[in-house]
């Protein structure tokens, strides 16, 4: 299936807006490793698949890989560094559970300058 110049502009925009390389779209694999940036759940809420699940052997196409990155699925494994919507929400939501709670800077050695 051909696609107009056009198109493979736009698909090549998402997908440096996704963080892939701008180069991707003209040197792409037939097959790359995913991995999970957003935990799949079932309808009830469990989590069937977690986050940092590694699935190899997928298409490499541009198209498939700019699908799945909606999904969130990259070729690069999570963590702190990664900018993606999803690592993003997971660092912040942890450092919201590791901050002082607001009741604890109160009191007779607590500095507000400090």
């Amino acid at each position: 299936m051909a696609i107009t110049t056009k198109e493979r502009t736009e698909l090549r925009q998402e997908l440096v807006g996704q963080g892939y390389s701008w180069k991707y779209i003209d040197e792409w694999q037939p097959k790359v490793t995913l991995y999970r940036h957003r935990a799949l759940t079932n309808p009830s809420g469990e989590t069937v698949s977690p986050v940092g699940t590694k699935l190899e052997n997928m298409p490499g196409n541009p198209d498939y890989v700019n699908k799945k990155a909606r999904a969130g699925l990259l070729s690069w494994p999570p963590g702190s560094a990664c900018t993606c919507r999803w690592c993003v929400r997971i660092v912040a939501e942890q450092e919201k559970v590791t901050a002082i709670p607001r009741a604890a800077k109160t009191g007779p050695y607590y500095s507000p300058t400090s």
